[in-house]
């Protein structure tokens, strides 16, 4: 991955660790950068990102917004130099894929 990248959500991406671990999926959130303040330490730039899902039960869809349980990793901004643009999707409920034309700089 080039210097400089900003994962956006509805990015799929691979992130392989110093340790050889590859985890795999779609950016899920992105925080935004925080407002430096006098005698604050200034909280660390992360994405989370997707790697599994699976169905909530019956039970629990009247107390829950999302229909589904969502497994995300933590990856800070430090790490991003170690995460791979694989493709990017319309939005998270469509999967069309879209390869924009400065995709290549990637």
């Amino acid at each position: 991955m080039s210097v400089g990248y900003n994962p956006q959500v509805n990015d799929y991406v691979v992130w392989t660790t110093p340790l050889g671990q590859v985890h795999k999926g779609w950016v899920y959130f992105v925080a935004s950068e925080s407002e430096k303040k006098k005698g604050w330490q200034t909280p660390a730039r992360y994405i989370s990102i997707e790697i599994a899902t699976k169905p909530r039960p019956q039970c629990d869809l009247t107390t829950f917004l999302h229909k589904r349980i969502h497994v995300c990793l933590c990856c800070y901004e430090s790490n991003w130099h170690e995460l791979e643009l694989i493709k990017r999707r319309k939005n998270k409920h469509d999967d069309t894929i879209i390869w924009e034309s400065n995709m290549a700089m990637y």
